[in-house]
């Protein structure tokens, strides 16, 4: 029962199938290990110990008359504290968001669900993911399962932290700037930002501007590949998704021998001013061995405009209008960084804030361009180790002794133009920094290539096999 968290979703699904184990084993394993971590590391705004005991009953009796379980039947998954879990608060890690239950499932959840699954939980976020650090005025700080003194990054830290501790195999995220991909990185775990429209979002606030997608964090290819099939569909109220055509992907061992796509270009900079020693070394490590393994990759000196504050500009612009409803009296409970950051959407120039839309046509033309040429992007996912907890997100970052600005402009800057232009991209974990913790690989393939992602990783997986990892 103890080991039970170390297993992945496919093994957990053999483990039920043959009822080796029952549905409740599992989810009170889970639970135990959630509520043993959580005083440490606080990845969980709420655990709904009752309400999932109770689904994993009802899972065990409906085996009873079952041949084939659904593929996820009775598996635990988190919930990001953004995405609506029917009759379980959403706290957008905020206090005036407090009681703020929804009646329904959102979409990703209502599909991991009708595949089987049971929700944990919902996982921590910064107050309305306003934050890379996953930090809120009303569930604290969370920490970094490999160094509880620094972050897990964010705005999905509670997720990241989640899967590389075990707390069920699979969970689900949300990737506005890299929210998916960073904690990913930070954690040691994959994290996957699908093509847009993929993963059908009706939720979002502004769909025909979306630049949110819905992101997926596991430990193992296998577990990745199983919950983007179960969420990969349209929705009539999502535009991005309709008509789409998605064949599952394929992570089977026997692919990650050699590369298929035959050759890539490396970004070791892309919109970011100076990297790490240790993350540099990390990188040309994993690069010789995709060159090994077959992969031609050419570097790029990276000096493209990857409209770094576009993104800015338009993520803050979206935050402002939808905090406009809240007063002057009830901004006051928020944190600081939320007031701050509010203040910036609002300070917006017109200009800058008209010229957004023609800024992502023009960074997606490039990217189009770059993938013509060779049709993966790779980079670091990020440019240092995580800071610490507790690090002034608009304060001054270091890399290697030198300032290089705020930890947007110095720190994060890899992810976030993929965002704007719905291109599929996934971190990857490629080994350890000098202080040991978790470093990740960005790979960026064409509109629905995810397939060319999964191939990259399996491979990188034969060099450093990521899932045999575990913080202490």
């Amino acid at each position: 029962m103890s080991e039970l968290f170390r297993k992945s979703a496919t093994q957990l699904h053999e483990l039920i199938s043959s009822r080796e184990i029952s549905c409740r084993e599992l989810m009170a394993s889970t639970l135990e290990r959630a509520k043993a971590l959580e005083p440490r590391l606080n990845a969980f705004a709420l655990l709904d110990e009752e309400g999932a005991l109770e689904a994993a009953d009802r899972a065990d009796k409906a085996l009873k008359t079952l041949a084939v379980p659904s593929c996820l039947h009775g598996i635990p998954f988190s919930v990001k504290d953004l995405l609506d879990v029917g009759e379980l608060e959403t706290g957008f890690g905020s206090w005036l968001m407090e009681g703020n239950i929804p009646s329904a499932d959102a979409e990703c959840v209502r599909r991991l669900k009708a595949a089987g699954g049971v929700v944990i939980g919902k996982t921590t976020t910064p107050e309305f993911a306003g934050s890379v650090l996953t930090e809120s005025p009303r569930y604290g700080a969370t920490s970094n399962p490999w160094n509880p003194e620094y972050t897990p990054g964010g705005s999905s830290g509670g997720a990241g932290v989640a899967v590389a501790t075990g707390c069920g195999p699979l969970a689900l995220a949300t990737d506005g700037a890299g929210s998916a991909r960073i904690p990913a990185s930070c954690c040691g775990v994959l994290g996957l930002k699908p093509t847009l429209g993929r993963v059908a979002h009706p939720q979002g606030p502004d769909l025909f501007s979306a630049f949110t997608h819905i992101g997926l964090l596991t430990r193992t290819l296998p577990d990745l590949a199983l919950m983007l099939d179960v969420l990969s569909g349209e929705h009539s109220l999502d535009p991005w998704s309709i008509a789409g055509n998605w064949e599952p992907v394929d992570a089977s061992p026997e692919r990650h021998d050699t590369v298929r796509v035959r050759s890539a270009w490396f970004f070791p900079l892309l919109g970011n001013p100076r990297l790490a020693s240790d993350i540099s070394a990390r990188c040309s490590e994993a690069l010789a061995h995709l060159c090994d393994a077959g992969l031609d990759i050419e570097g790029h000196d990276g000096e493209l405009d990857w409209a770094i504050e576009t993104s800015r500009i338009v993520m803050r612009g979206l935050l402002s209008a939808r905090m406009s409803s809240f007063d002057r009296d009830a901004r006051q409970r928020m944190g600081v960084g939320m007031r701050r950051a509010i203040a910036e959407g609002e300070g917006l120039g017109a200009d800058s804030v008209k010229r957004a839309p023609l800024e992502r046509t023009r960074l997606f033309r490039m990217i189009q361009s770059l993938l013509a040429d060779r049709p993966i992007l790779l980079s670091p996912t990020l440019s240092a180790p995580p800071p610490l907890v507790g690090h002034d997100p608009v304060g001054e970052f270091y890399v290697d002794g030198h300032a290089v600005g705020d930890l947007r402009s110095g720190w994060f800057t890899y992810p976030t133009p993929f965002n704007l232009t719905g291109h599929p991209a996934i971190s990857i974990p490629i080994g350890f920094s000098d202080e040991g913790l978790p470093v990740g690989l960005q790979a960026v393939a064409g509109w629905g290539r995810e397939q060319d992602l999964f191939d990259l990783a399996g491979v990188l997986m034969s060099r450093f096999p990521w899932p045999d990892y575990w913080p202490n």
